[in-house]
């Protein structure tokens, strides 16, 4: 008996929470000060056509501002981006009121299954309890000779340094698609 078998097998099964399209599955948590600006880098693993900034969920419908170009603004709220992967979102005059979950996104259409979130959490503090970077007193001015330096600030002015660990992107909640399962089966059999 002759007999000849051959299997082609193409398996290709991708769990997709919302994040699989990110660079790193963790929050975006930025402090700023009411009255100051904020600008936040979402890096995403892969292109879309449609980039957006939502307050909440963007499922939700809460969108800010949107663009199938390069940078877009409305009112207080931008959007640029800059690379296949990196979109900035920013919001100028921050109010207490700003403070909460915002997502930008970069969604793929027609094919929605790469559409990628991140979560983006903003604190706003009060302008009159935060921290003043320098002194409130000024150096005291003075004129320039070939010898001198020319730094003015004396060395008890350094600046507060605060860091913020540098976090990546998260899912949104709760939903997965399962993309495509194909097998292919070919048997021959010649007696």
């Amino acid at each position: 008996m002759n007999a000849r078998h051959s299997l082609i097998c193409f398996f290709f099964l991708t769990l997709r929470d919302g994040n699989s399209g990110l660079t790193n599955a963790q929050d975006l948590v930025r402090t700023r000060t009411e009255g100051g600006n904020i600008t936040c880098a979402c890096s995403f693993h892969f292109r879309g056509e449609r980039k957006i900034f939502c307050k909440g969920k963007c499922k939700d419908g809460n969108i800010l501002v949107e663009t199938t170009g390069d940078s877009a603004q409305r009112g207080r709220y931008s959007i640029e981006y800059v690379s296949n992967t990196i979109l900035y979102v920013g919001i100028t005059k921050l109010t207490k009121s700003d403070a909460g979950l915002y997502q930008c996104g970069l969604e793929d259409r027609p094919f929605l299954v790469f559409n990628s979130y991140q979560d983006i959490k903003i604190r706003v503090t009060d302008a009159s309890t935060s921290p003043r970077p320098f002194p409130t007193s000024a150096p005291s001015a003075s004129t320039l000779t070939p010898t001198q330096s020319l730094s003015s600030v004396p060395s008890s002015a350094t600046p507060e340094r605060t860091t913020q660990p540098q976090q990546g992107p998260t899912a949104p909640d709760g939903h997965s698609t399962f993309s495509l399962l194909f097998v292919f089966m070919d048997q021959e059999v010649s007696e």
